[in-house]
């Protein structure tokens, strides 16, 4: 029975033998095509998780007792291409408690700075 075939048969209300075992195996389609997705999730996440880690390490190395701003950051760390992305790695270290945020004057009024603590 093809999809159609079977969506037609619903639509007419057919609920024959076929039907209903065409609908199983629908569900375990769905099911294993929703696992696959998962899996290739799971995956990419563990691959950002690692690369993450790695400029996480290197924010700190480069942190000091003087505040850097997130563009100061950019600069510094290879693999961090924009402010935003600076943001993002040191909000985590900020969370973890490795790092401290300061108000700083930059060019557009202040802006946050961060320490190593």
């Amino acid at each position: 029975m093809t999809k159609y075939e079977f969506l037609k048969a619903v639509a007419a209300g057919k609920m024959t033998e076929e039907v209903i075992a065409k609908a199983g195996e629908m569900v375990i389609a769905y099911e294993a095509e929703g696992e696959k997705r998962r899996d290739r999730a799971a995956e990419k996440r563990a691959v950002k998780v690692a690369s993450e880690k790695g400029l996480e390490d290197a924010v700190l190395e480069m942190l000091g007792t003087e505040p850097k701003t997130a563009s100061d950051i950019k600069e510094a760390v290879e693999g961090i291409e924009s402010p935003q992305k600076a943001t993002s790695v040191v909000k985590r270290l900020v969370t973890a408690g490795l790092v401290g945020v300061t108000e700083v004057k930059g060019k557009s009024g202040k802006v946050k700075g961060y320490i190593k603590l």
